[in-house]
């Protein structure tokens, strides 16, 4: 594994880019190519049930109103081919459509629709191997994660959302890698993805759809980028340190330090969060919390008369502040809604946050108004995603729960076994049955794939 020492006189976009040009499928561990493999499947996964919603649709209207003549990429379910990046914009917009798309633990992100649908739609328009498919998303993985570490989380208080300003450059580092740019193209394509680097967090105040085409605009944005680049067009080398560059103007406070930090020598992807609920991930503990209690004591509605909630500072606004939905997006991003579900139906099941009936239901809008977040000291630092929940009942009783690490995080994982479930429930909206234990195995042996097009074929319904 190639490793790249911090040098002063090179800048970071420079050192990130030897970084990503240099990594090859064999400086890979097995871990770290089985956890790619099953990201992969679990973006899949998603994708093919965020086709189905009526959210998404717009960015595939807005495909099909202009199309284009070139057919290099396919657009999940429908089959539909068209050029690279409009087919990513799609299937990122597809992969962020429900809130079960992976999470970078410690809130770098949703870094799957940043890279996996960029790598499929660059893989296949240059018929890549499973090999050069697998390297990629792990080059973009690392650079994201390191970005979006060294301002979290001071970019979210300023109000930006990770996906929009840290996934160009995911995206323009996966395509071009796969594009092969030289040092200095990749240099450019991570110049040039600054220019594509926004996203507002207005959405988690009082709600709106938008937020799932955040991912379809990094990916497209990206991949425009290595091929701009590949074209000939320069950035600034000093996107990221620069007086505005990514780092001073999207967080008061940062730390570029940390984007070097032993460079060449982690994997960042094994910090990777597969979500399990389909929730925003500042409420997943909480859910789990509240879980617990109700699976142990026979709580009923009527019986609750506060339930308080210690979740991270950060947290309070990016989660706690809707407590009746609009939409299904700000039904997703409510603590208190999330938790009145749970109470209520005893499950937050993806189909419970779409039904209009509930976000008006006064039982579920009684409940979500008992809940009252605080700022908990202790979730901080390596626990920022600790839930502390106390139900106060009629009877006096208090039940108190604490999670520290949501469920599918590094710190409390799924099996491998519920990740394939999780994937034949989403996908099974779209395939057949034996379209989908078809595509368990390829992608378990993606490396074997002399080109990813073999896979992405098998993305469409079967009339």
């Amino acid at each position: 594994m190639t490793r790249v020492a911090s040098v002063p006189s090179e800048t970071i976009a420079l050192q990130l880019a030897r970084y990503a040009t240099a990594l090859k499928y064999d400086d890979l561990p097995l871990d770290v190519i089985n956890r790619t493999k099953l990201l992969v499947l679990d973006q899949l996964g998603v994708e093919l049930v965020g086709s189905t919603l009526e959210w998404t649709q717009p960015v595939l209207k807005l495909i099909e109103y202009a199309p284009s003549s070139k057919q290099e990429s396919t657009i999940v379910n429908c089959g539909r081919k068209t050029v690279a990046w409009d087919a990513a914009f799609v299937n990122a917009t597809f992969g962020q459509g429900c809130e079960l798309d992976d999470m970078a633990f410690g809130s770098a992100g949703h870094i799957g629709t940043a890279t996996i649908p960029v790598a499929f739609a660059v893989g296949e328009r240059e018929h890549s191997s499973g090999r050069q498919f697998l390297a990629a998303v792990v080059a973009g993985y690392e650079v994201m994660y390191r970005l979006m570490t060294a301002v979290h989380p001071h970019h979210a208080v300023r109000g930006f959302q990770s996906q929009g300003i840290g996934g160009p450059y995911a995206a323009a580092v996966v395509a071009g890698k796969i594009l092969s740019l030289s040092e200095c193209g990749m240099v450019n394509a991570i110049g040039i993805a600054g220019c594509h680097s926004a996203g507002s967090l207005e959405y988690d105040q009082s709600g709106g759809e938008v937020k799932r085409m955040h991912a379809g605009l990094a990916a497209r944005g990206g991949i425009q980028s290595a091929v701009l680049a590949q074209y000939g067009l320069t950035g600034p080398e000093t996107i990221i340190e620069g007086k505005r560059g990514f780092c001073h103007i999207f967080a008061d406070k940062s730390n570029p330090d940390l984007i070097l930090r032993n460079l060449g020598q982690t994997f960042n992807i094994r910090n990777s969060w597969i979500k399990m609920y389909p929730a925003i991930a500042t409420v997943h503990t909480a859910i789990a919390a509240v879980s617990e209690l109700t699976h142990k004591y026979p709580v009923q509605p009527d019986e609750v008369v506060e339930i308080d909630v210690g979740i991270a500072e950060h947290s309070l606004l990016h989660g706690a502040a809707i407590y009746q939905p609009t939409d299904v997006a700000s039904a997703q991003f409510s603590l208190g809604f999330s938790i009145a579900l749970q109470i209520a139906k005893r499950a937050n099941d993806l189909h419970l946050y779409m039904d209009p009936k509930l976000w008006t239901d006064q039982e579920i809008i009684r409940l979500s108004q008992k809940v009252k977040a605080y700022a908990d000291p202790e979730a901080e630092g390596p626990k920022r995603t600790r839930a502390c929940v106390d139900i106060k009942l009629t009877d006096g009783r208090i039940l108190h729960a604490v999670q520290e690490y949501p469920r599918g995080s590094p710190k409390n994982p799924a099996s491998d076994e519920e990740l394939h479930q999780k994937f034949r429930t989403l996908a099974e909206t779209v395939l057949t049955e034996q379209q989908i234990e078809e595509l368990i195995p390829m992608v378990e042996k993606l490396e074997e794939l002399d080109d990813i097009s073999r896979l992405t074929s098998r993305l469409r319904r079967k009339f």
